[in-house]
C-alpha cells in the first residue's frame, strides 16, 4: 500500500500571517522534551547527533516556500552537495538498498545541501548541523509529529535502518533526520504562536 505525502502550502502575507492546507494534521510547538517522549514511546531508536530541526521560524517558512515541506520523504544530495532528486515512496527502498538506482546527475539548477544545512540545529544541543566530508551521499529524511500517521514513523524508521546497514557496509553517507515541527526554541511571542497554531489548526 503507497504511504500517503503531504504537503503543507503557507502564503506568507503582511504581517506574516498564513494558511496551511492538509490532511488530518495536528500542529502544535515542540520541543527537545517532547520530542524526545516522542521518540521513546514509539521506540525509534534514532541516533540523536542526526536529528535536527530549523533554527528558526525564517528558516521554515524559507524551506516551505521553496516547496520542500514534504514528508515523510527521503531527499538526496550528491558528494558535491547538489540535489539529485526526492524519491518517491513506492521507490525508496529499492533505491536505499541499491544506490546505483538513485538519480546520477542534478539539474542545472540544483540547490546546494549547505542552503539547508545552514539553517539546520540539532533538536538537543541547538549546534549548528555539521556536514561531513568525503561522502557519496547525503540523506535527508524529512518528517513532523503534525503528520499524525505512526504508519509514517514506521515507514521512516525503516528507510533509516536501511540507510544505517548501507553505512555499516562501508557506504560513505551522512544520514539526516529532519523534523519539521514548529518549535519553541524559535522565541516567538505567544500572541504569534497563537496565530500560527490557529491558521495551521483550521
Amino acid at each position: 500500500m503507497r504511504k500517503k505525502e503531504f504537503l503543507i502550502v503557507f502564503s506568507v502575507l503582511i504581517v506574516s500571517c498564513f494558511t496551511i492546507q492538509s490532511q488530518n494534521s495536528n500542529f502544535e510547538f515542540q520541543n527537545e522534551e517532547k520530542i524526545e517522549s516522542f521518540l521513546v514511546e514509539n521506540q525509534l531508536e534514532f541516533n540523536r547527533e542526526d536529528l535536527v530541526i530549523f533554527k528558526n521560524f525564517e528558516a521554515f517558512l524559507k524551506f516551505n516556500n521553496d516547496g520542500y515541506l514534504i514528508g515523510p520523504v527521503v531527499h538526496v544530495f550528491d558528494k558535491d552537495g547538489l540535489y539529485l532528486e526526492y524519491i518517491k515512496i513506492s521507490d525508496i527502498i529499492d533505491k536505499l538498498s541499491n544506490f546505483k538506482k538513485i538519480r546520477n546527475k542534478p539539474k542545472k539548477d540544483a540547490i546546494h545541501i549547505d542552503s539547508w544545512f545552514n539553517d539546520l540545529v540539532n533538536y538537543k544541543t541547538l549546534q549548528p548541523l555539521q556536514k561531513t566530508e568525503n561522502n557519496d551521499y547525503y540523506f535527508v529524511l524529512s518528517w513532523a509529529k503534525f503528520f499524525n500517521k505512526s504508519k509514517n514513523m514506521d515507514a521512516l524508521f525503516k528507510w533509516y535502518k536501511v540507510l544505517q546497514r548501507q553505512k555499516i557496509k562501508g557506504e560513505n553517507i551522512q544520514i539526516v533526520l529532519l523534523n519539521m515541527d514548529f518549535q519553541d526554541y524559535w522565541e516567538l511571542s505567544p500572541e504569534k504562536k497563537e496565530d500560527l497554531l490557529k491558521q495551521a489548526n483550521k
